[in-house]
């Protein structure tokens, strides 16, 4: 019996900050319906892995690490970006399809304009692994 061929994942990770003009609120929300709605069955077509967002709102990022670290956490060390997403792919040839389609030149990208601050933004691509997925270990 053949073992079976693993496939090592690829993880593009956005550390998104919205326009300085924009509300925290509108923010999140425009990332999560209006962005997310523009890109999601354009990844799904492109055999991207994942899509997810974590969303650093005031009303979570501080408040619940100061708890986690009971205080002792730098506020220096604590990131103020207003989201992390992160694609996952299991080729790259698979997320330049996505970049190079008419869709995501014409409606996804030129979007970006409507709430990312383009100056704060960072980008890193790595690989990915996962070690607990839908609860139960990975081995």
């Amino acid at each position: 019996m053949a073992t079976p061929e693993i496939h090592r994942l690829y993880a593009m990770t956005i550390f998104g900050y919205k326009k300085t003009d924009m509300a925290e609120e509108d923010y999140h929300d425009y990332i999560s319906n209006t962005h997310a709605g523009h890109l999601k069955a354009l990844l799904a077509k492109n055999d991207i892995v994942s899509y997810t967002m974590q969303h650093n709102t005031s009303e979570v990022n501080v408040p619940m690490l100061e708890k986690i670290y009971a205080g002792r956490l730098p506020t220096g060390n604590i990131s103020d970006c207003d989201a992390i997403i992160r694609i996952v792919f299991k080729d790259i040839q698979d997320y330049l399809r996505v970049r190079e389609d008419p869709h995501f030149v014409s409606v996804v990208n030129p979007d970006h304009l409507n709430f990312a601050d383009p100056r704060r933004t960072r980008f890193a691509v790595g690989w990915f692994e996962a070690h607990i997925t839908a609860g139960k270990v990975v081995s």
